[in-house]
């Protein structure tokens, strides 16, 4: 055999050799993908509140208790050992976690309700938090997607509102990192690499402690003195505002049984639901762009654990409902009617979505539909009522089950 001959045998032993090691790899990486099991659930965990917790509210609208499970979310207990039921998780803030009702009325378990009803074996994870943002969303699903391993990941972003509190903070830009490019061909491998930094932080945060437990009278003592702390730091001009309001609203709001950061918040912003209607504004348009980036965040973490993520734009009440709209006014904001008719609060949320390439599902014409409904939202506290929620679960159904036939292959 001539060198040339020689050369190119050579070339094609190393070549085969290669492909055969990428091979073996490849397989390997499968065959633990199917041994790795996912971890197993501590006994107690903060992943949002203090386990075990139990707090009480009682406020002008309202009255429920919010009781924490054993891993920090307002939820049922979770199996320790993860099974094959299809698990979504639900990641927002107050409206997702359920301000105002007890948690078999919201609705995302009254969404389970449906599901089930309908033949889907499916489990909802609550992971809702109050004053949550898009930021926060994404750290969280960092934080417990390891953990929690769900099939979907749900995102409930509050029409308006969320988009505004993606404004402040800086751009997150989900960039790939060398891991993210290794496991377009080692998903697994890669996974059990990234689960390494979970386990040592679950190893830092599980800890046994007392359960913490608060009445109705402790919470409304606080939000009472709250509100006194603002009432005393506002301006000559806040104060007269604030004493043209109703007497039902200034009674609440001083005794506690009012959010009095609803109210701050229109001292300081009473053109609050009207900042990002303007979709063509330079400032809103980094606002989505903001969003976007906190959502291809939830979506790269998501993918590394073989889950899907999908956004669910959520009804604030000025936006879709006629006595919501007028009701947020008595308490200081400066809104109009015709907001209800502007379908701009989703189409924002639509375009982040886009940006990050994923599904964004919303529920907003039925809302519209029903805008002469005073039952939909509390009187003043603004937040879905139990209808409002039972609403929400049977308007979301059918655009979830489409997409669950889809990623179940249904």
């Amino acid at each position: 055999m001539n060198k040339a001959g020689a050369w190119i045998k050579n070339i094609a032993l190393t070549a085969a050799s290669v492909l055969l090691v990428l091979l073996l790899s490849i397989v390997a990486d499968r065959l633990l993908g199917k041994a790795a099991a996912p971890p197993t659930l501590p006994g107690t965990m903060e992943l949002i509140f203090p386990p075990n917790a139990e707090q009480a509210y009682e406020s002008v609208d309202f009255k429920y208790t919010a009781h924490i499970n054993s891993i920090g979310l307002r939820d049922r207990e979770l199996p320790k050992e993860r099974g094959n039921t299809y698990r979504i998780l639900a990641i927002g803030d107050s409206y997702t976690y359920g301000w105002g009702v007890e948690i078999e009325q919201c609705w995302l378990r009254l969404l389970e309700e449906r599901l089930r009803k309908d033949g889907f074996d499916v489990e909802t994870v609550n992971a809702g938090k109050p004053g949550w943002g898009p930021q926060d969303y994404a750290q969280f699903a960092e934080r417990a997607i390891p953990i929690l391993r769900p099939n979907l990941v749900i995102v409930g972003i509050l029409e308006g509102n969320d988009l505004a509190a993606s404004g402040p903070t800086g751009l997150e830009k989900a960039k790939d990192t060398l891991l993210d490019k290794v496991r377009v061909v080692y998903p697994n491998i890669v996974r059990v690499i990234r689960d390494l930094a979970p386990k040592k932080d679950l190893a830092q945060r599980t800890q046994e402690m007392p359960p913490q437990k608060s009445t109705a009278e402790d919470n409304r003592r606080w939000t009472a003195n709250t509100a006194k702390e603002f009432l005393g730091k506002m301006t000559p001009e806040q104060r007269a505002r604030f004493e043209a309001f109703d007497d039902k609203v200034k009674e609440a709001f001083l005794n506690g049984n009012l959010n009095p950061y609803m109210l701050d918040l229109a001292n300081q912003n009473p053109k609050f639901y009207n900042i990002t209607m303007n979709l063509d504004d330079a400032w809103t348009k980094t606002c989505i762009e903001r969003m976007g980036g906190h959502l291809r965040r939830v979506k790269k973490c998501a993918a590394t654990y073989g889950a899907q993520v999908a956004v669910f734009s959520i009804p604030d009440g000025p936006y879709v409902n006629l006595a919501a709209n007028k009701n947020i006014r008595r308490v200081g904001y400066e809104v109009q009617e015709d907001l209800i008719a502007s379908d701009a609060p989703d189409k924002a949320i639509a375009r982040a979505c886009e940006q990050a390439d994923v599904p964004f599902l919303q529920a907003t014409g039925e809302f519209k539909n029903r805008k002469d409904d005073p039952g939909l939202f509390f009187e003043l506290d603004g937040h879905l009522s139990p209808a409002g929620h039972q609403l929400y679960a049977e308007a979301i159904a059918p655009s979830l089950e489409k997409l669950l036939r889809q990623y179940q292959g249904k």
